[in-house]
Parts: C-alpha cells; sequence; structure tokens
C-alpha cells in the first residue's frame, strides 16, 4: 500500500518563528500519539524562501483513516486547534495544503 502524506506549508511571521517551532513540537507530540509521522523543513530557496513545511505521513489510507479518527477525537488536541485558530495575532501564516499518495519509483 502507499504512504499517505498530507503537507502544509507555513510562513512563520516575523519575531514569530521560535514559536511557531515550539507549537510545531507540541503538535508532533499529538500526531505520533494519534500514529502519524510529522517532519518540517525551512525552504532555503524556492517559491517560499523561509516557509516552513509540514509534512505528515502514514502508512497508507487506513492508517490516515485511523490516524484522522484518533486525532479529531482528542480533546487536548481540539483545545491546542482552537487556541491557534482564536489567536488575534497568529504564528505564522498559513499558505497551502496537499494530499498526496506515494507512487512506485
Amino acid at each position: 500500500m502507499p504512504t499517505v502524506s498530507h503537507a502544509f506549508a507555513f510562513r512563520p511571521r516575523p519575531g514569530h518563528l521560535d514559536a511557531f517551532l515550539k507549537e510545531l513540537a507540541r503538535i508532533n507530540a499529538f500526531v505520533k500519539r494519534a500514529g502519524g509521522r510529522m517532519r518540517a523543513w525551512n525552504e532555503v530557496s524556492g517559491s517560499n524562501p523561509g516557509a516552513i513545511g509540514v509534512v505528515i505521513e502514514n502508512d497508507d489510507w487506513k492508517g490516515y483513516g485511523a490516524y484522522r479518527s484518533k486525532l479529531d477525537a482528542d480533546p487536548e488536541f481540539q483545545k491546542l486547534r482552537a487556541e491557534i485558530s482564536s489567536r488575534k495575532d497568529p504564528l505564522a501564516e498559513f499558505l497551502a495544503s496537499a494530499m498526496s499518495e506515494e507512487v512506485p519509483s
């Protein structure tokens, strides 16, 4: 079965990079607990230099469904999501999101 990836891109707001990275670490703990694998990259060249790319992987679509069910049912994660979405001064600007399925190579 192909690996399923959910990718996000964010541009940290000036002066908020460290806080954003700490928040990603908090999110990663929830992702791991729900069964996903998360990695993040700083774009050093390309169309969005300085942007942070975050990829969450699951082994297959069934694993992704189980992961999302666990994450969406986690009251602590829902509290964090509400905290993030209610900020008047967000730590980062959301740029994009995409779902991908691994192809044989």
